[in-house]
Parts: structure tokens; C-alpha cells; sequence
């Protein structure tokens, strides 16, 4: 009989412990990586800068970046409600705002109306924009009729006051070939901002790329809001990003805060998905970026 408990018995029941262990195992991960994907961490940073306008202390601006078509709560409210709570003075949309792999434009239609709604809303475009020509010339045209400001190569002057402050987009690399160097379209980068920034006017780039931080500390732009790396898509604890487009294996700017010289960039992590579907140790991102003059 002790034979018998020690070679079925004892067995089976190690094998059942094991089994629910796995089993409390998987769906413990499966809760852990739905909330990695799909509760929004709210960043906020406060950047100072004496040359900007005193009368635009204090200004709070909302990014948006690889937003591709996500859905976070129930028509996005979790997202719109999060944006409310920050009550800010205007949301950039930093590219990627469709997805070539999920093209569901009426979700980023929907959150568009809503958005225009808290603040003015400004838009450049991404490389997955660059894919999509007819389905970007519908989403343009609803912009228009919504009122959000697009800015393809383009600038805006903002007053408050007797002071200003230029914002300046550039489109992504991508719509002018995607077979070229970094240092060609970096180039081609440096005359386009170059051509908007014609004084000293405090100016704020908005454009898709992290990867060339160089041009536009050369540009002299006092700060850039970017995305495109999506925080490196899977994060190591104290490695960091394992990869991002563009800037390839254990990438520099996936996130956070840049600086070199008089120039500042802001990487978002993104709040969506596309070619690859899931993010680890990497949760969307809605940064908050509030601006000092001191």
C-alpha cells in the first residue's frame, strides 16, 4: 500500500500543485500585461527655459504621440478623462495617429471631435501616415472640419498678451523615401526647420523622429516634443529599451527628457500598438509638459 502511495499518489498530487501554480501563474501575467497595455501612465514634466515668454509661464501642453488607431476604455474615455484632468492650454499630436496594420480612422475621428473640445489641438504626421496616402487626405479633411491646426512642413505663431511663441511640424522622413541615410534625411530635416524658424521667437518643433536630437540642436529650436520609438516596446529592468526603429538594439531616445546646448526634447512612450501587438515593463504614455520661464 506504501508502494502504491509513493508511486501514484504522491506523484499526482505534485503534479496538481505544480499544474495550479502554472496555472495562477499565467493568468497573474495576463492580468499584469493587460495593464501594461492598456492602463495610461501620465508623465509630467516641468521645463524651464529663460527665453521663454513670461506671459506663457505656466503653459501646459498635452502629447499625444503613436496613438495608431488604440482604443483605452470605452471610446477612449479613460484617455479623454485623463487629458480633462490635466486642463490643458493645448494637445499636440505627435504622428502615428493612424496604423497601417489596424485602419480603423473612425476611432482617431471620434477622439479628434473630443479632443478639440478641452484644447486647440495641433498635428504632424508619422511614418505610418506616409504608408496611408488616401486614407490621410480623409483624415486631413477632418481635421479641417473639425478645426485642428495640421502643421506638414508648416508654422503657427501663438499670442498671449504682447508675447509670442512659434510652433513649427515637419513631416515624417518617410513621405520624401524611405531608402535613405539617417544623415540625408536629417539634412533634409535641418532645411525644413531652419526655413520656419526665421527669428529668435521662442520655438517649439513638433516632428515624429527622436533619432536625429543632433539636427535639431542644430536647428537652435528651444524645444521638441517626439514619439516613433514607442519606448523601445519592451523594457529590461536596468537595461531599458531593448529596440526601437530607427536607432535599432538598446536605443538612446525612447523616452523622457533630452537636452543638449539650448535645445530640449521630449520622448513620448506612445499609447498604442501595431506591428507588434503587446508592450512589457512599458505602459501608454500621456505626457504632461508644463513650461517655465525661470
Amino acid at each position: 500500500m506504501k508502494k502504491f502511495i509513493h508511486s501514484v499518489i504522491i506523484p499526482h498530487k505534485i503534479f496538481f500543485i505544480i499544474s495550479v501554480i502554472i496555472f495562477i501563474a499565467v493568468i497573474l501575467y495576463g492580468i499584469w500585461l493587460y495593464h501594461e497595455n492598456n492602463i495610461i501612465n501620465v508623465t509630467e514634466y516641468d521645463i524651464s527655459d529663460k527665453n521663454l515668454p513670461e506671459s506663457f509661464d505656466g503653459f501646459r501642453i498635452a502629447q499625444i504621440s503613436d496613438f495608431h488607431n488604440t482604443t483605452l476604455g470605452n471610446d477612449n474615455d479613460i484617455l479623454i478623462d485623463d487629458i480633462k484632468k490635466e486642463n490643458p492650454d493645448m494637445i499636440i499630436i505627435t504622428g502615428d495617429y493612424i496604423d497601417y496594420y489596424h485602419t480603423h480612422r473612425d476611432i482617431s475621428e471620434r477622439l479628434t471631435t473630443r479632443l478639440t473640445e478641452i484644447a486647440p489641438v495641433y498635428y504632424v504626421t508619422g511614418n505610418h501616415e506616409s504608408r496611408m496616402p488616401d486614407e490621410l487626405e480623409k483624415l486631413t479633411e477632418y481635421f479641417e472640419s473639425v478645426g485642428v491646426q495640421i502643421l506638414r512642413n508648416d508654422e503657427i505663431i501663438i499670442e498671449r498678451n504682447n508675447d509670442k511663441i512659434r510652433i513649427c511640424g515637419i513631416d515624417d522622413p518617410d513621405f520624401t523615401g524611405t531608402d535613405r541615410e539617417l544623415e540625408e534625411y536629417g539634412y533634409e530635416a535641418l532645411e525644413k526647420i531652419n526655413s520656419l524658424k526665421t527669428d529668435d521667437t521662442y520655438t517649439i518643433l513638433l516632428s515624429h523622429r527622436p533619432e536625429i536630437f543632433d539636427i535639431y540642436c542644430k536647428s537652435g529650436v528651444n524645444l521638441v516634443f517626439s514619439g516613433h520609438a514607442h519606448g523601445g516596446q519592451f523594457r529590461l529592468p536596468i537595461i531599458g529599451a531593448v529596440f526601437a526603429p530607427g536607432q535599432g538594439i538598446f536605443p538612446k531616445y525612447t523616452q523622457g527628457v533630452h537636452q543638449s546646448e539650448n535645445t530640449t526634447m521630449i520622448v513620448s512612450r506612445g499609447l498604442g500598438q501595431s506591428s507588434i501587438p503587446f508592450r512589457i515593463n512599458n505602459s501608454p504614455e500621456l505626457v504632461i509638459a508644463d513650461l517655465h520661464c525661470n
